[in-house]
């Protein structure tokens, strides 16, 4: 008696090993994570703006055109896995830039109809700031045990803050004083990319990212706005 009590106890043990081994096999080492990126996006946008409003009973009319230069991002991203490395995610990024750009005023005479005065003028210190959404299906593809490769792609949503040069008149006058008007919109795009991580240890690990996220914005002042682009640089990577 007490020996089949004894093969029994044992059976149920050998059982239970043999189930919690089957599942830390299906079960991957990282189930989440997170990653924080530094890095540049080194793409150049060019926004001509056009606006227009009521002077002296005629219309006056204000063209510019600002170029948006290269310049750091951060993004942080977010994400789970499954058994068969692939993943959801879900990123935020940001990336800002301040600059300049040219100004054409066509300023109606205050006293003559239709004898209008072009004026040119530049503008400095126009900010332009990009917060965008990134939702990724992920791929994990392991190289070796330490070093794997993520590739990614899904729907960017791009909210573009963009300051636009405009000109104020003195009453009576063809003479203009630099201004500006804040404007804003948001686009919807795609994003691909891949990244190569690898870890030090078991949950903390380093990466190098190159990815493509872009979109067009529609502003009262410019339609078809092309923001974002290529990405590319740093990230400090944890999975847990």
């Amino acid at each position: 008696m007490l020996n089949r009590i004894v093969l029994g106890l044992s059976a149920v043990m050998l059982l239970s090993a043999a189930e919690r081994a089957s599942a830390q096999n299906q079960t991957p080492v990282d189930r989440a994570f997170v990653q924080v990126n530094v890095g540049a996006q080194p793409q150049e946008h060019t926004i001509n703006t056009s606006t227009a409003f009521s002077l002296y009973d005629e219309a006056a009319t204000v063209a510019a055109s600002q170029r948006i230069g290269s310049g750091p991002i951060f993004e942080v991203t977010g994400g789970a896995r499954d058994y068969r490395n692939l993943a959801a995610a879900v990123a935020f990024s940001t990336f800002s830039r301040s600059g300049g750009g040219t100004v054409m005023a066509s300023i109606p005479d205050p006293i003559f109809f239709g004898q209008p005065t072009t004026i040119a003028t530049q503008a400095a210190g126009l900010s332009h700031s990009e917060r965008a959404v990134h939702i990724e299906a992920v791929y994990f593809l392991p190289v070796t045990k330490r070093l794997d490769l993520a590739f990614s792609a899904g729907p960017s949503f791009i909210h573009l803050s963009q300051q636009i040069s405009s000109v104020s008149v003195p009453a009576g006058t063809q003479s203009v004083a630099a201004a500006s008007e804040t404007q804003s919109g948001t686009g919807v795009g795609a994003n691909a990319g891949v990244d190569g991580t690898y870890m030090f240890t078991r949950q903390l690990g380093i990466g190098l990212f190159l990815r493509y996220a872009a979109a067009s914005v529609d502003l009262p002042a410019a339609s078809n706005v092309k923001v974002g682009g290529v990405r590319t640089g740093l990230g400090f990577h944890v999975r847990f």
